[in-house]
């Protein structure tokens, strides 16, 4: 994976699609899946529309302060099976160690 600080704002966004397209979550279940502070994740998720993802916050019904989960609605020009196949290279890449969301 290539090093440049576009790349890496690149891959950041892929994996953070891919963390969402594999199990929609909201800020804190990221943050515990990616170990990511939560204002780079804000970030990421504010501009995946940059390369195309098309990501939205569901609020659940009756819920209060923003209760509720990321959702990826179209990937756009990305392939999301090229991202499996890519995504321990990418979290490597990133220096991120991904666990799994514990429902």
């Amino acid at each position: 994976m290539k090093d440049s600080k576009a790349a890496k704002a690149f891959q950041r966004k892929l994996l953070i699609a891919w963390c969402i397209g594999q199990h929609a979550t909201n800020l804190t279940g990221l943050q515990k899946i990616t170990g990511m502070p939560r204002r780079t994740l804000q970030d990421c998720i504010k501009d995946l529309d940059d390369v195309g993802i098309i990501c939205q916050f569901h609020q659940k019904d009756d819920a209060r302060n923003n209760q509720g989960e990321y959702r990826i609605e179209s990937w756009g020009p990305i392939e999301p099976k090229w991202i499996n196949n890519q995504i321990d290279a990418i979290a490597k890449s990133l220096g991120v160690e991904l666990q799994a969301l514990s429902d």
